[in-house]
């Protein structure tokens, strides 16, 4: 996972030793010595994350912090302060000024690489979604959101404790802490169980649970749960090993504390995860309820050819910065027009419903899908090299091949699919040569006997 970080430390010293450390881990890396300079520098140049040391002079971390958090463009930027002082109310601050993590000084690399890596997917998340909200926002369906229109949001959490003790101390400090609902839940089945019935915006789970319960496998549960995936889970790391907290994170967890933590910096993450969740929610609702009605395709709840072609043109847009190539599918089923004439309309519109479940099952969250029409679709896979997207279009093309299509009056149906790919990197080629290119690599297909994948050569064109 790659990014640009934009680090920023008034000591020299120590902007070339993480400069060192994260270029060795192929980051790139921008240099900022004050707070002005990197205000500037994060405005400018859009970093994907930013390392910001707290004791500066002129404008201090905080400071450069909450101006970061205030400005829209740069508010979804994470932000990890670091300090030389171990103290929890430097900590408390940060977080209040809308800091998303804290390291301390001396940096330990393992801890490093684990906080900067988990907010990094984190960022790549947002950014899809922002991407997504613009390109509705430019259709004229929607405004863009305002991440600071989410203070004094109310919320739930559910407390997943190692024992009553532990709960009871949470329970309190927590209600009269923060506006949320809190309830407690004590064991790992107790606590998979409960969540089903009432699922809250966050989770705080204790490494050790109840009844010789596993929190981390409660955290790997709850982020597989598509009713819980999207709750944010701050794992609370008993044995006092950084090893398991990078594990937790790569089971799911949002964020994780060492415990015994102190109660106002558990008070401050919690915040920080419910804000950060809460954005993602109105993102997500804003994007899809706007879509819904303007630009999603009624009968298979795919996008259309109309938002399709917009928000190709951003995915080129940011080809060109990321210099990565994307692969462009056109895909069409195979004889679709007998099936309409034999089995009827009612049972072609079932074979397209299924066709377009089957594509959202194998295809990514950050990848388009879209119905150009008829029995005619288009997938965008952004970042994606020749290899990947052979892979994608053959598990594809053996999804709908290998599985029988049922119909509404219980007929089964086999069907298969044709597809063409194409690439393009950047805008070389433009859009629409680059929909003709996918469009003949799709003929070829259709040509040498469908149900394959072919691909559009540019040598050989």
């Amino acid at each position: 996972m790659s990014g640009r970080i934009l680090v920023v430390d008034d000591i020299a010293t120590n902007r070339l030793i993480l400069q060192a450390k994260l270029s060795s881990a192929y980051f790139e890396v921008l240099l900022a010595e004050n707070g002005e300079q990197a205000l500037d520098i994060a405005t400018n140049e859009m970093p994907d994350m930013v390392l910001l040391d707290v004791m500066m002079p002129g404008i201090d971390g905080y400071a450069v912090c909450s101006r970061l958090k205030r400005n829209p463009d740069t508010a979804h930027i994470p932000v990890i302060m670091i300090t030389a002082a171990n103290e929890q109310s430097e900590r408390v601050r940060g977080f209040q000024a809308g800091a998303d993590d804290f390291l301390n000084k001396p940096i330990n690399d393992m801890t490093l690489f684990t906080r900067v890596r988990n907010l990094l997917r984190v960022k790549i998340m947002f950014d899809e979604l922002k991407m997504r909200e613009s390109t509705t926002q430019e259709l004229g369906l929607t405004e863009l959101l305002d991440m600071n229109s989410l203070k004094n949001q109310s919320g739930s959490v559910m407390i997943a404790p190692k024992n009553q003790e532990q709960g009871i101390g949470w329970l309190k400090s927590m209600k009269s802490h923060l506006p949320y609902e809190v309830f407690a839940s004590y064991g790992e089945r107790n606590a998979l169980n409960d969540a089903k019935l009432r699922v809250p915006d966050a989770f705080v789970v204790n490494q050790s649970l109840d009844g010789g319960g596993d929190g981390l496998r409660l955290v790997s549960m709850l982020s597989a749960n598509p009713e819980t995936r999207r709750s944010a889970i701050i794992l609370v790391v008993d044995d006092g090993r950084i090893e398991t907290a990078s594990k937790g994170l790569e089971l799911g967890a949002s964020d994780y504390i060492f415990a015994p933590s102190d109660s106002n910096e558990m008070m401050a993450r919690l915040t920080s995860q419910m804000r950060r969740k809460k954005y993602s929610d109105l993102l997500r609702s804003n994007v899809q309820d706007s879509l819904r009605m303007a630009v999603i395709d009624p009968l298979t709840g795919l996008y259309n050819r109309r938002y399709a072609m917009q928000h190709m043109e951003k995915i080129a847009d940011r080809s060109v910065e990321t210099q990565l190539p994307y692969a462009v599918m056109m895909m069409d089923l195979d004889r679709f027009k007998s099936v309409n004439d034999t089995y009827g309309h009612a049972a072609g519109d079932e074979v397209l419903k299924e066709f377009a479940r089957r594509l959202q099952e194998n295809l990514r969250g950050v990848d388009l899908v879209a119905r150009f029409g008829g029995e005619e679709f288009m997938v965008v896979m952004p970042d994606t090299n020749e290899t990947e997207a052979g892979f994608a279009a053959e598990r594809l093309r053996k999804s709908v091949d290998a599985r029988t299509f049922h119909l509404p009056d219980g007929q089964k149906l086999d069907v298969t699919v044709s597809i063409g790919v194409a690439f393009g990197v950047g805008h070389n080629p433009a859009v629409p040569a680059l929909l003709e290119q996918a469009d003949k690599a799709l003929y070829d297909s259709k040509s040498n006997g469908r149900n394959r994948v072919c691909y559009f050569l540019a040598d050989a064109a």
